[in-house]
């Protein structure tokens, strides 16, 4: 077995002699020097070839904001966080710092070798994937990520998600996938009249031998141009699916298609939160409602708490009505944010395009709607208008 180089970043002296004498005796980890701050700890990690980084949650101040800049800077290592009580919060930020495990200390010498090792295997296999990338094309870029998500349930998410990406693929004519990470309802396959044979569950369970051409195996065509993975087919298989199969799945999907556009279950999730994490841009999802708008806000303040980059954010107001009493410009006010994206009322073709099965903008072409869509994504994901 290859030696795995592991760095200690722990607040508590204590702590981080424990964890050195219970990875001091074990013959394939090598414990790299002891760095006195940040700054020296980066330049150990590029001399001695760091494979993971442990840093606990209160290293330096803040951890996961040294977690989150290791992420960035060295996106092959792999980080794990270190914490003295695990909450749904912990994880929550731990996933959205980009780390890729959370320990809780005390911890037995079996648990942490056994993060230490899933975790450095799950790198090495990460590094080896962008290399050989990285060899086939020299200017080949990741497909953008883009997610709509929304706390509240019947404000038009899956409908803005499926219509974007619909739009998305006739104004570029590129490559588009439309994934449905609503586990437990998702419905974008009978939106769009589709009977999928596959669903992410028969990729998860043969996630071992996932690659471009695995994947797209088990996507499902449109006549839109576009393609579906669907959400499980059975909500009761979806305790077996977790956030490395999500990532795993977003990062294979990002190599072989220009454009993930991902449909969020109405809730955080855990289990699906990579579809936020990885997210070129996320799409908060409101109607002109009280209700909507207040979970628009708790939304954003979670977000804020999971220092989530707030340039990702784009709130869209769907159904909105020149008679609404409630304007956008006081939505605007009581969010502190700019609506990036307005999309009118149209009650009647609205719920005809779906119980139809075809994409709304692509069967009424010139509604307001469409207009909009069209015209954010000239504007916004940088393509040109198509000549008339």
């Amino acid at each position: 077995m290859e030696r795995i180089s592991v760095m200690i970043l722990a607040g508590n002296p204590e702590e981080k002699s424990e964890l050195e004498s219970m990875l001091s005796n074990i013959e394939y980890i090598n414990v790299a020097r002891e760095p006195k701050n940040l700054q020296i700890a980066l330049s150990i990690i590029e001399a001695e070839g760091v494979n993971v980084i442990l840093v606990s949650e209160d290293f330096d101040g803040d951890g996961y904001a040294i977690c989150e800049g290791l992420a960035h800077e060295y996106p092959e290592k792999g980080v794990i966080i270190l914490t003295r009580e695990l909450h749904e919060d912990t994880v929550h930020r731990a996933m959205f710092s980009g780390a890729r495990d959370v320990v809780v200390l005390p911890v037995e010498p079996g648990k942490l070798l056994d993060s230490i090792y899933k975790v450095n295997t799950f790198a090495v296999r990460q590094g080896k994937g962008k290399k050989e990338a990285k060899t086939s094309s020299v200017n080949a870029k990741l497909g953008r990520v883009f997610t709509f998500f929304s706390t509240k349930g019947g404000v038009g998410k899956s409908f803005m998600a499926l219509n974007f990406a619909a739009a998305l693929q006739e104004e570029t004519k590129k490559r588009v996938v439309l994934v449905d990470f609503d586990l437990e309802f998702g419905t974008l396959a009978l939106s769009m009249n589709l009977q999928p044979r596959f669903s992410i569950n028969d990729v998860v369970n043969d996630i071992r031998n996932i690659d471009a051409e695995f994947i797209e195996s088990y996507l499902t065509p449109h006549q839109s141009g576009i393609r579906l993975l669907s959400s499980t087919l059975d909500p009761r298989n979806e305790n077996y699916i977790n956030a490395e199969h999500i990532q795993l799945i977003i990062k294979t999907l990002q190599g072989s298609y220009d454009f993930i556009v991902v449909d969020m279950p109405a809730r955080f999730s855990d289990t699906v939160s990579p579809g936020i994490q990885y997210a070129d841009k996320l799409f908060l999802v409101a109607t002109p409602e009280i209700t909507a708008i207040r979970n628009v806000k708790a939304s954003m303040g979670v977000l804020e708490s999971l220092n989530y980059p707030k340039s990702k954010i784009q709130v869209v107001l769907n159904r909105q009505h020149r008679r609404n009493d409630i304007k956008v410009k006081d939505i605007e006010k009581t969010l502190d944010q700019t609506i990036n994206l307005v999309v009118e009322e149209d009650h009647l073709k609205v719920p005809y395009s779906l119980n139809q099965g075809v994409p709304y903008v692509l069967k009424y072409t010139r509604s307001g709607i469409s207009r909009s869509l069209r015209k954010y994504i000239q504007k916004n994901i940088t393509v040109s208008p198509k000549k008339s």
